[in-house]
């Protein structure tokens, strides 16, 4: 009996082996390439348990789900051209024309999946490997992309076409290597200026938006100079119109006056006289530090002496 068990413990630790290496799992996350003697006999896209023959064939198992790449910033140029609207000193695009044809700093990122097991294995052997040769192709072609571009065109809605354009070429070339893999997406993480750069150009809008500002004011000064001579000149036509109303209103009165004084000394002459004396003595008189230097004999004094 104890042989039995004993040959039975045995039997069963042979098949436990055996089916150890015999089967094995790809979860939905993974797809597998089986290889015999280092040959690739079949590939495993469907996730769950699967049979191999055990010593003698392998399994390479490869991810399924997209992948990332993010390759490290790096310099380029971008295209200088220049639309006729540029020319305009006033358009804020300008300001960014001598900057085009300096390097900027440009970091990206992918995104890519492995559709062919066999043809990455082939191409690549690992993922490490990939991503290296992944992030040159893509630096090649970011550079032949931007440097049919403009920084204006970069920062404005084009952006989403220059990336579609970047996946193309890639993809392109990655079809026609045959690398089994695909290109999901990429992305521009972000455009800088390098730090000469950056100085240069901040230089440039700080000149060039004083010299705006300074436009600006001396614009602003001759309206206001135009402004001012014109309330000026509407100014002294209002006074000189009053002026000379007043002076009308003035000789109405003066004539009105005259024509009074007229007929009072038309209807009596000595009353008229007498009054206007008194006027005259009221008027020279109130005063008591006036002092008058006469005559005796005086016609002023007339009525003092009962003439």
């Amino acid at each position: 009996m104890k042989l039995f068990y004993g040959i039975a413990l045995i039997l069963l630790a042979v098949v436990i082996v055996g089916a150890s290496q015999s089967l094995f799992v790809v979860d939905q996350r993974q797809q597998a390439l089986v290889l015999q003697l280092g040959k690739p006999v079949g590939t495993v896209k469907e996730p769950g348990l699967h049979w191999k023959i055990p010593l003698v064939q392998e399994v390479r198992r490869f991810d399924r789900r997209v992948l990332s790449v993010d390759p490290e910033p790096e310099q380029m140029v971008l295209s200088a051209a220049q639309s006729p609207k540029e020319d305009d000193p006033k358009n804020d695009d300008a300001l960014l024309t001598d900057v085009s044809s300096e390097p900027i700093i440009v970091d990206t990122f992918a995104r890519y999946k492995i559709t062919d097991p066999l043809m990455f294995l082939k191409t690549f052997q690992t993922v490490q490997r990939a991503n290296q040769n992944l992030e040159n192709i893509m630096n090649g072609a970011t550079r032949d992309v931007l440097g049919n571009t403009t920084l204006q065109g970069l920062l404005s809605d084009k952006r989403a076409h220059i990336m579609e354009d970047i996946r193309t070429r890639v993809n392109r070339t990655i079809t026609n290597d045959q690398m089994g893999i695909e290109l999901v997406d990429v992305r521009i993480v972000r455009t800088d200026l390098t730090p000469k750069s950056e100085e240069r150009t901040v230089n440039r809008m700080i000149s060039d938006f004083s010299k705006r500002a300074t436009e600006t004011r001396s614009e602003g000064e001759e309206h206001a100079l135009e402004i001012r001579s014109t309330a000026e000149k509407e100014r002294s036509v209002l006074l000189a119109e009053a002026e000379r109303d007043a002076q009308i209103v003035r000789g109405e009165g003066d004539k009105i006056a005259i024509k009074t004084y007229a007929d009072a000394f038309n209807k009596d002459k000595d009353f008229y006289g007498f009054t206007r004396s008194m006027e005259a003595y009221k008027n020279t008189l109130a005063d008591p530090e006036t002092r008058l230097i006469l005559s005796p004999d005086s016609a002023f004094f007339k009525h003092f002496r009962g003439e």
